[in-house]
Order: structure tokens, then C-alpha cells, then sequence
């Protein structure tokens, strides 16, 4: 089975989730977002990319698409800042996150994985 981008909740231990593919070339869990419900450990998302396994419906959901993505990003993170890459010795230089590069960023990883 292909590798899936997705979002998808801790174990209800902390652990990472088997299903999530976890080597150097993929995005391991990135831009947190709060869960409707659930108890901590299991109240952020984390976007990862699955290991081509089923994924639990209870614990993980699929993107479909870069565009999915980007309107996922979207839905929480307008108020987000990263660093400005133009001042990498300024700690305080900030600019807005960029959605879709970071959907982009991500994506490739998934088609490369998947190729």
C-alpha cells in the first residue's frame, strides 16, 4: 500500500504510532493542532506521513491532496510565525508561516516516498 499523508494522534502511552513512517526522508509529526476531544497525550494532530499500513479511524485521518493540506494548515495556524531564513543569527527576526510552502515541502517528501 502507498505511504499517506495524514493526521493523526500520539498513542494513548505518548509512544509515536507504528503506523507513522518515521525515517530521515519523511516529515515525522509536525504543526501541532488541538483535538476536539481526547485526554493528553491524545489531544493535538500532528501531520506525518503513514507507513502504507491501515490507519486507525479512532487515531488517524487522511489528507487526500497538497490542496487538502493547505486548507488544513489554513484552518488553524493564520496567526503562526517562523523564522526569517534572511536573518538566521536575528532569534527575533519572525515572518507569517507559509502554508503552502510547507504543504509543498511535505508533499514532495510523500511523492518521493512513493515513486
Amino acid at each position: 500500500m502507498a505511504k499517506q499523508m495524514m493526521k493523526y494522534k500520539l498513542n494513548s502511552n505518548g509512544t509515536i504510532p507504528s503506523f507513522l513512517y518515521l525515517g530521515n526522508d519523511g516529515v515525522g509529526g509536525q504543526w501541532p493542532n488541538t483535538a476536539n476531544a481526547g485526554a493528553s497525550p491524545q489531544d493535538m494532530w500532528l501531520v506525518g506521513i503513514s507507513d502504507g499500513s491501515t490507519l486507525p479511524a479512532d487515531q488517524a485521518e487522511v489528507i487526500n491532496s497538497k490542496a487538502d493540506l493547505v486548507t488544513y494548515l489554513n484552518s488553524y495556524t493564520s496567526t503562526w510565525k517562523q523564522p526569517d531564513p534572511s536573518q538566521p543569527g536575528n532569534m527575533d527576526a519572525q515572518i507569517p508561516f507559509d502554508q503552502q510552502a510547507s504543504a509543498d515541502w511535505a508533499w514532495a517528501r510523500l511523492d518521493a516516498l512513493n515513486s
